[in-house]
């Protein structure tokens, strides 16, 4: 199977869940997590329609005191985005791809204490994460890797597929314990 045979069917299967629903249970499941508690800052991303809604987390991470930064596509075609802190959802726009950004320039730097939560359109039981295909997480985690944050793949359990996906080189990929489902950790 190809990625972009991989990606085909991941998008048939996200057309049949509910992601409200979905973003719901996986952020009840969050706020239980150790890793959640003890983070001081979290580094999380504006859901699109096809994904698990984030809004609970995005509200009960500034609700809980939490330092909140979600990403920025950066212009070109260099798959690079930054980090920006987010007081409120007012601050968030449409940017690149129709995604919702922040408007705001104050940049964000992850450390030890920040937990980050990344997006897919699918993974596999070995952890390989499969992305829509712009390489901006796969950047961003080989970047992460050296703050010693702490990160989760927000997946739900109906996207993991149980064949191996296909993995390139520069594919990073996360433990079983890194991945959240709405039934918990994968």
């Amino acid at each position: 199977m190809t990625k972009q045979e991989a990606r085909a069917i991941a998008r048939e299967r996200r057309r049949n869940l509910d992601m409200t629903a979905l973003g719901t249970a996986m952020a009840d499941q969050l706020f239980a997590l150790p890793a959640w508690q003890k983070a001081d800052a979290v580094f999380a991303f504006a859901a699109m329609k096809d994904e698990p809604d984030t809004t609970p987390i995005l509200r009960r991470a500034l609700a809980d005191g939490k330092a909140l930064c979600l990403p920025r596509c950066l212009p070109g075609d260099g798959g690079l985005m930054e980090l920006i802190a987010v007081h409120g959802p007012e601050e968030l726009r449409p940017g690149r791809y129709g995604i919702l950004e922040p408007a705001g320039k104050e940049r964000a730097v992850p450390g030890p204490g920040t937990l980050a939560l990344i997006p897919c359109l699918a993974a596999d039981r070995l952890g390989t994460r499969l992305g829509r295909g712009a390489g901006y997480y796969d950047r961003f985690l080989a970047q992460f890797a050296a703050t010693g944050g702490t990160r989760l793949l927000i997946c739900p359990a109906a996207l993991i597929f149980t064949d191996p996906l296909p993995r390139d080189p520069w594919d990073i990929p996360f433990d079983r314990g890194e991945i959240l489902t709405e039934n918990g950790l994968y």
